[in-house]
């Protein structure tokens, strides 16, 4: 079972997965991938992140690595 996590650990780990930021609304902000095919909605602050956001996450990064790789 997936546990919640700091927003700063995941922002890292879209970082790391080669996801930018783009502006969103409010407190939220927008991540996309390099090639502009995923993307995922992120709370800015230091709010946890619930693990169903992180579930996402995980697959946003997951399907990037296997579509965007084949291109």
């Amino acid at each position: 079972m997936i546990a919640p996590a700091p927003t700063r650990e995941i922002v890292k780990q879209l970082k790391k997965a080669g996801f930018t930021r783009r502006d969103g609304k409010g407190s939220h902000g927008m991540w996309t991938c390099a090639h502009d095919r995923y993307s995922i909605s992120l709370v800015d602050g230091h709010r946890p992140i619930s693990p169903g956001v992180r579930r996402q996450v995980d697959a946003a990064i997951s399907a990037c690595a296997t579509d965007c790789k084949e291109r």
